[in-house]
């Protein structure tokens, strides 16, 4: 069994074509996050990216934007920017041809009231129905990534209320370790969801996107392994030493 690694980038300076090529590596793009992009600035980074990913077999990946975006908000106003700025990822995503597409799951996780939990799944449902059907020459897959839940329970319960093939999950595993919930916990509830991971690792108080140990490379590998699931893993943290860290991600795959 293969494993497919990407890289995060956050600027197509840093993307290498020929090194990602002879590494089997593929990029995951974050410039598209920055919120106040012009129209030109957009048009120019697709013009871009668009020939420098010409012919590249890898996969590639697309992060969303997400400050102050909620596809779930009781705000008419609110949601219909969200929206917009959901579809035009979708429409980068198209022109680029890419894999996946990664968007924050924008979930309040002190937002406990059943009744309510309830209602934001099914407005969250009602937008991403909507945005897949306009979006529909996507062919790749989208991705949902926990950010500020403490367990899994509330994004396994939004991917599941959504209920579109093709709206999977991206579990972030530094923003996990801001939990409360154990790494197993995390596989094991999403595993029938998990397509994708970011990963990065934390001192359990802050987001610090720090290289994470092969100790915890190992623990990944080995859950991964335990419960038959093998998701693209993107590499969310700067590497001194890219070549040693694929060898460690790679060599105990389960065959």
């Amino acid at each position: 069994m293969e494993r497919h690694i990407l890289r995060c980038i956050n600027t197509i300076d840093e993307f290498n074509k020929e090194e990602y090529e002879a590494k089997n590596l593929g990029v995951e793009i974050q410039d598209f996050t920055e919120p106040n992009l012009t129209d030109e600035e957009i048009l120019d980074r697709v013009n871009r990216y668009k020939k420098i990913l010409k012919d590249f077999k890898q996969i590639k990946a697309l992060h969303g934007p997400f400050l102050d975006l909620k596809p779930s908000s009781p705000d008419k106003d609110i949601r219909r920017i969200s929206y917009m700025k959901y579809l035009r990822t979708m429409e980068i995503a198209i022109e680029l041809d890419i894999d996946y597409v990664i968007f924050h799951s924008q979930i309040n996780p002190y937002l406990r009231e059943p009744n309510l939990k309830k209602l934001n799944n099914l407005q969250a449902r009602d937008f991403w129905h909507s945005l897949v059907e306009e979006a529909r020459d996507f062919r790749g897959t989208i991705v949902i990534e926990n950010i500020f839940e403490e367990t899994p329970d509330m994004l396994k319960e939004l991917v599941d209320t959504i209920g579109l093939s093709n709206v999977k999950v991206n579990f972030d595993i530094g923003h996990a370790r801001l939990g409360t919930a154990t790494l197993e916990k995390w596989i094991r509830e999403l595993k029938d969801h998990l397509v994708y991971i970011h990963l990065h690792s934390n001192d359990g108080v802050f987001d610090l996107h720090q290289f994470p140990t092969d100790i915890e490379i190992l623990a990944l590998n080995n859950l991964l392994n335990k419960y038959g699931v093998n998701p693209v893993i993107a590499l969310e943290y700067k590497s001194d030493d890219i070549t040693r860290e694929l060898e460690l991600l790679t060599k105990h795959v389960k065959k």
